[in-house]
C-alpha cells in the first residue's frame, strides 16, 4: 500500500515539474517576442509621406490620380451618381490612403 502511495506521489511531482517547465518556456517565448517589439526600430508607414489619391471625373468616368498620374480608370459612370457626388468629383475628392480609396470605390461602384 505504501508503495502505491509513493508511486502516486512521484507521478504527481513529475506532472507538476512538467507544468512548471511548460510555464517557464511560455514565459521565455513571450519575453523574447516582447523584447523584439521593444527594441525594434520604429517604422514609418509608407503612405504617411506619400501624396494623397484624388478621385475626379474625366470624360464621364471616375478616375483616380496620385501625384498627377492616373492610378485607376474605372467604368463607373459619374452621371449615375447623385448631384452632390458629381459636384464633389468635379472639384476632386482627396483620399489620404488606399483604404479610403477602396471605401469610395465600393460606395460608388454599388
Amino acid at each position: 500500500m505504501m508503495q502505491g502511495l509513493y508511486m502516486l506521489a512521484m507521478q504527481r511531482a513529475k506532472r507538476q515539474r512538467r507544468i512548471a517547465l511548460a510555464a517557464c518556456a511560455a514565459a521565455l517565448v513571450s519575453a523574447f517576442f516582447a523584447a523584439r517589439v521593444w527594441f525594434a526600430e520604429p517604422t514609418v508607414a509608407a503612405t504617411a509621406s506619400a501624396e494623397p489619391y484624388v478621385a475626379q471625373s474625366a470624360d464621364g468616368r471616375l478616375v483616380v490620380t496620385r501625384g498627377g498620374e492616373i492610378v485607376v480608370r474605372t467604368d463607373i459612370d459619374v452621371r449615375s451618381l447623385p448631384s452632390a457626388d458629381r459636384e464633389a468629383l468635379e472639384d476632386g475628392i482627396l483620399l489620404p490612403d488606399a483604404q479610403a480609396l477602396a471605401r469610395l470605390l465600393e460606395d460608388y461602384g454599388s
